[in-house]
């Protein structure tokens, strides 16, 4: 899996206009598992909190915030296509994944069917992703182009400040969606490192050029790739500067 994902990402550098065909959810593509870890669903938040965790995976996934773990909804719903976690609700019931698919049509959670078709791609192939602006730990020293400072989480109280955080996540507005790393098993919340690309995911047609250079500008030299989502078909490119010959 590992290889697969650097692989991958050397696609991505030779060939900037990379598209990759992803399905689009399907209750019988479901897996199950003998372990399963579970969440309650924290309606304020808009968030999940681990309640219950087994197995690996909860080191590149969720947020940790006063030794407690958070899940965002593509996190969630990319864990229970695999089995491997149950959602409940404010009753102690188990949610179906066709309840949780109806959760992003809903126009909140900070999600749209694109970022998750995004994230469940790079997902399953390997790669680390984070929500771009929002560190994984509050123990981590400085987060990558992150919203707010350092300074200003120690004032805030904690479930405050990460439903402030989604709240500012205009999914219509075009910026970086996701931070993404490459498979690396010695990853660490607490220190994660640079991500090897930042990920906007767009709505519609390809930014203009005042946008990317814009983007570039803010991103601290991290490569930006787009993706866009167009009737299951997932499609990463990026833009390079191309100096034509000079003719005699």
């Amino acid at each position: 899996m590992a290889r697969r994902g650097e692989e991958e990402e050397e696609e991505h550098h030779q060939n900037p206009f990379l598209s990759i065909s992803c399905s689009k959810p399907s209750s019988s593509k479901l897996q199950f598992r003998k372990e399963v870890s579970r969440a309650q669903w924290d309606e304020k938040l808009e968030m999940g909190e681990v309640v219950e965790k087994k197995g690996s995976m909860w080191t590149t996934t969720g947020i940790i915030r006063n030794g407690k773990i958070y899940c965002h909804i593509e996190e969630i719903i990319f864990l229970a296509e695999r089995g491997a976690l149950h959602l409940l609700d404010s009753d102690e019931k188990v949610l179906s994944i066709t309840d949780l698919y109806k959760k992003i049509p809903e126009g909140k959670h900070a999600c749209s069917w694109e970022n998750f078709e995004a994230y469940r791609l790079l997902k399953s192939l390997g790669y680390i992703i984070g929500r771009h602006g929002i560190p994984w730990t509050m123990n981590e020293n400085k987060s990558v182009n992150s919203n707010i400072s350092t300074d200003e989480t120690n004032d805030i109280d904690m479930e405050y400040k990460i439903s402030t955080l989604l709240k500012r996540m205009h999914i219509d507005e075009m910026k970086p969606t996701f931070d993404v790393y490459l498979p690396n098993k010695r990853f660490k919340k607490s220190s994660p490192g640079v991500p090897v690309f930042l990920l906007c995911v767009l709505k519609v047609n390809p930014p203009s050029r005042k946008e990317v250079e814009s983007f570039e500008r803010s991103s601290g030299g991290i490569p930006i790739k787009f993706c866009i989502v167009d009737y299951g078909q997932v499609s990463f490119f990026s833009f390079e500067k191309v100096k034509l010959p000079v003719l005699p």
